[in-house]
Order: C-alpha cells, then sequence, then structure tokens
C-alpha cells in the first residue's frame, strides 16, 4: 500500500511548462495526490483516467496481450503517459500532443524518484519446525486409499 506522498511532491512540475496535469490515484479513480495548472473537475478526470486504464487493460487481455506497466495514449491534442506504480496505483501525467512523450518519461521518471517507499503488512518470518518422519516400521502402500502397514 502507498504511503502518503508528501505535500510538495509535484512542486518540480511548477517550472516544468510543458507538463500540464499530474495525478497519483488509485485504480479505483480516487485521488491521492493532484497538480494541474488550470482548475478542473478531479473528480471525473481522475476516475476517466482509472476507466481509461482499465478499458486498455481488457482490450490487450481480449487480445491475449500483457498488460503494461506504462501506457501511452495521445487524443485531443492531448498526450496522456500512465504509470503503474504498484498494482492498485497509477501515476499520470497530460501534456499537449506536441510535447514529446520523452519529455513526458523524464519528468515521470523524477516523480517516481520521490515516491515513498510502498507500505505493507510487515514482512512475516516463517520458522519451519523439524521435518515429519515417519516412525520406524510403518510402509506407506503405493496405491491409494490403501492403510500402512505395520512391518515387524
Amino acid at each position: 500500500m502507498l504511503r502518503a506522498v508528501p505535500p510538495d511532491f509535484f512542486a518540480d512540475l511548477e517550472a516544468d511548462f510543458r507538463v500540464d496535469v499530474a495525478m497519483l490515484l488509485r485504480r479505483n479513480g480516487r485521488v491521492l495526490a493532484a497538480w494541474s495548472r488550470t482548475p478542473l473537475s478531479w473528480e471525473v478526470v481522475s476516475i476517466m483516467a482509472a476507466t481509461m486504464v482499465g478499458s486498455l487493460e481488457t482490450m490487450l487481455e481480449a487480445l491475449r496481450s500483457v498488460s503494461p506497466q506504462q501506457m501511452s495514449v495521445v487524443a485531443g491534442g492531448n498526450r496522456f503517459l500512465l504509470q503503474k506504480v504498484e498494482p492498485q496505483a497509477l501515476l499520470v501525467l497530460v501534456a499537449k500532443e506536441a510535447v514529446p512523450e520523452s519529455h513526458l518519461r523524464d519528468a515521470l521518471r523524477r516523480l517516481l524518484a520521490r515516491m515513498p517507499p510502498p507500505q505493507g503488512p510487515p514482512a512475516r518470518q516463517v520458522t519451519l519446525g523439524p521435518s515429519v518422519r515417519e516412525p520406524r516400521g510403518v510402509e506407506w502402500p503405493s496405491r491409494r486409499g490403501e492403510r500402512p502397514t505395520k512391518n515387524p
């Protein structure tokens, strides 16, 4: 599970005049962090971004393809770069179509480097007990359903 990102997580994008929208969201569309140059309806944008990823994954599954970690979509004069950051979270960047994809990938790489490490349940230690051995003199039959026999 993703830890909370710092309040200034998207601060580097303020000086990058080519990225217009950035958001970190759950796969259900819940916004974890967001930034935009202009006001917008985060509810609509985040849910539609999550839906777009789900639709692309479903289509790829139907085509018997693997679901990618990163997706790039160009539509309506915009370029979207979506990155899975964990099974249930996405990082989304949006820029004008004229912005090279390589620029968005660089911005994405910088943001990923600032991501807090995933928070999960503490690692469980498994201690294996002594191996189980059959008692002396017991032989197991090779066929199923038979009971073990005792040898004298």
